[in-house]
Order: structure tokens, then C-alpha cells, then sequence
């Protein structure tokens, strides 16, 4: 009996003894499988950290490959287009000097022939012209008629046999814009009127002078005026030939006057009515001329 208690006493303990043991083991395995997932979870985290890091650093780099490519690009386009407009700028001042030489080279050649010759550029700013004052009234410059109107003063020192003392006087020439070019010439119509004063045979002499008759210029330098018309008491003509300062001074100073130096000559068919003598004088004539 004693022995059969004693059996039971010790299966039981060494069961409860088994149990005991096999709680502990399932314990010491739980904690071991939560610290394996602790540290599981940690390294993964790690990962996906570095992951991030990884992602953000190449999309960084990325950027800044990208932003330096386009910065290159720009820098390039930049020095391009600065080199177009400076290759632009050296055409456009070469082509304004190839021009400026050919207008030059135009004009110099019409000057030497006689002929007139206005640039494009003048053509264009002298046609009309528009200034405006302070009070904003608007005045517009018109081209000018062409019309020239000059005094020629004239003191004789040579003079035919029937004249005494030689006339002095002047006349007043109106020269007109109707005219033509014949080759190098430059032909105008123009009128004259004046009055002379000097003595014939001892006699006072009084001639009034008016006519007709042309104007020729070369190069703007030479001219040459005759006129046919009334000269004392019958028919008579006029020449004045000699230089003109015209290129000086309506050219080079812009101005509106021109003087014109020279001989100015004299023939008579008929000085006065005393006589009916014919006669000639001459002698170095002044003109000073207005274009208006």
C-alpha cells in the first residue's frame, strides 16, 4: 500500500516536475522568436532606411547632372546668340561702309561730270522735313522751287572806240528751275534787267539793259550766261562767264547764297539814239545769288 502511494507520489511529481520544464522551454522560445523579430524588424528598417537614403542620393545626383547639362546648354546658346548678333552687327557695319563708299564714289563721279546727284538718305530727309517747337506746333520744310535771283555789279576797263568812259552799273538776274542737261552741262533758262552808265563820244551814255537767254554750268565750278535782249537803243547781248563758289557754299556750309566771279562782256548794235553807233565794253563782274 505504502508502495503504491509512493509510486503515485512520485509519477505526480515528476509530471508536475515534466510540465514545469516544458513551460519554461515554450517560455524561453517565445521571448527567443520576440527578440528575433525585434531584431527582424530593426534590420529591416535599416534597410528601408538606407534604401531611402540610396533613392534620395541618386535622385540628387540625378538633379544636379541634369542641372548642370541644362546650365551648359543655356551657357552655349548664350555664346551663340552673342556671337550671332556680334557677326550680325560687323555685316551690317561692313554692308553701311560698302554703301557709304559707293554713294561717295556715285557723287564724286556726278561732280566731276556736272551732273546733279542726291543720295537715297538726302532724297528721303529732304523731301519733307517736320519740326516741332515746345508748344508741339508742327512746321514741315518744303523742297526748295529752284529759283535763283542775284545781283551782278561789273566795273568796265575794256570798251570799244565810241565810248569814252566806260560804263558802270549792274544788273539783276533772275535765273528759273526750267531747263536740261546736255552731257556735262547743266542749261537753265534766265532774264536779266539792269542799267549802265559811262559816255560815248563824250556824251553821256545810258544804257538799259533787259533780255533772255541761258544759263550753263560745269561741275559746279564753270558757268557761262548769255542773254539777248535790248542794250541801249537797240539789240544787244550779254555774257558773263566765269567761277562759282557754289559747292563751297551751298554744299560745304548749307547755305543759301552762292557768289559767282568773273568777265562780264557787252555788245551794243545800237548805244543810243544820238549816234547809232555800235560798240562793245567789258570788265570784271560780282554777282551774289539767293536760291530760294
Amino acid at each position: 500500500m505504502t508502495k503504491n502511494i509512493l509510486t503515485k507520489f512520485l509519477t505526480a511529481t515528476l509530471f508536475i516536475t515534466s510540465i514545469g520544464l516544458a513551460q519554461d522551454e515554450q517560455d524561453v522560445d517565445a521571448i527567443e522568436k520576440a527578440r528575433q523579430a525585434k531584431e527582424a524588424a530593426e534590420k529591416a528598417a535599416a534597410e528601408a532606411s538606407a534604401a531611402t537614403e540610396a533613392a534620395i542620393e541618386a535622385a540628387a545626383q540625378k538633379a544636379a547632372k541634369e542641372a548642370r547639362k541644362d546650365a551648359k546648354r543655356k551657357k552655349e546658346e548664350e555664346e551663340a546668340r552673342k556671337l550671332a548678333e556680334a557677326k550680325a552687327a560687323e555685316e551690317a557695319e561692313l554692308d553701311a561702309a560698302a554703301t557709304a563708299a559707293a554713294e561717295e564714289a556715285k557723287r564724286k563721279m556726278a561732280e566731276e561730270l556736272g551732273l546733279d546727284y542726291e543720295s537715297p538718305a538726302s532724297e528721303s530727309a529732304d523731301s519733307v522735313t517736320t519740326v516741332s517747337d515746345t508748344t508741339t506746333e508742327e512746321f514741315v520744310a518744303k523742297e526748295p522751287i529752284g529759283l535763283n535771283v542775284g545781283f551782278t555789279g561789273s566795273v568796265g576797263f575794256v570798251n570799244g572806240a565810241y565810248i569814252t568812259n566806260t560804263p558802270v552799273g549792274g544788273s539783276l538776274v533772275v535765273t528759273t528751275p526750267v531747263g536740261f542737261k546736255a552731257g556735262p552741262l547743266n542749261l537753265t533758262l534766265s532774264l536779266v534787267v539792269g542799267s549802265y552808265n559811262g559816255e560815248g563820244d563824250s556824251e553821256p551814255l545810258s544804257a538799259l539793259l533787259y533780255g533772255v537767254g541761258a544759263n550753263a554750268t560745269l561741275a559746279e565750278f564753270l558757268f557761262s550766261e548769255t542773254h539777248v535782249g535790248n542794250i541801249g537803243s537797240g539789240l544787244g547781248v550779254r555774257n558773263f562767264t566765269g567761277v562759282s563758289l557754289e559747292r563751297l557754299l551751298k554744299k560745304g556750309l548749307n547755305l543759301p547764297v552762292n557768289v559767282l566771279v568773273g568777265g562780264e562782256g557787252f555788245l551794243a548794235t545800237k548805244a543810243d539814239d544820238v549816234s547809232e553807233n555800235s560798240t562793245y565794253w567789258g570788265g570784271l563782274g560780282v554777282r551774289l545769288d539767293y536760291s530760294f
